[in-house]
């Protein structure tokens, strides 16, 4: 009989620890999960036009100037932006010339067909990432009266 309440209790501890392991287990899954879908504070790459003028104490004028000069490196920027996408199109034409001399029309269909399904998805997280973009770092002279937002 007095081996009967041992093997109880054994498995009885053992049952208890199962249980707590089992929880925790659950437990952490559940508020880590909670945790994860924060989303992450973005810092600005380069501080904006107002936190430049204020932190280095501009005089009007030179933050007239240096709105300008934001400008002029905006339109550059543009430009480049520009010709990257046009030498990258040029790439992905040549990519897809080269890997389609070893496919066969079948495997070129199926390719064309997955492409069109990763694009469809890329546009989808490009309008979503769009969405939550903040607006842009030079405001233009309403904005900087508070007039506009």
């Amino acid at each position: 009989m007095n081996n009967k309440y041992k093997i109880w209790a054994v498995l009885s501890l053992i049952v208890v620890f199962a249980i707590g392991v089992a929880v925790g287990i659950y437990s952490d899954k559940f508020f880590t999960a909670k945790k994860k879908t924060r989303p992450p504070q973005r810092q600005e790459p380069f501080p904006t036009l107002e936190v430049i003028s204020r932190e280095l104490q501009l005089t009007p004028e030179q933050e007239a100037q240096i709105r300008e000069i934001f400008k002029r490196s905006e339109e550059r920027f543009e430009s480049f932006r520009k010709e990257i996408h046009i030498r990258l199109g040029q790439l992905r034409e040549q990519l897809k010339t080269e890997m389609d001399s070893v496919l066969t029309s079948e495997q070129q269909n199926k390719m064309k067909e997955l492409m069109e399904k990763y694009m469809r998805q890329r546009r989808r997280d490009t309008s979503e990432r769009r969405e939550d973009k903040p607006r842009t770092q030079i405001p233009n002279e309403k904005e900087k009266k508070g007039e506009a937002r």
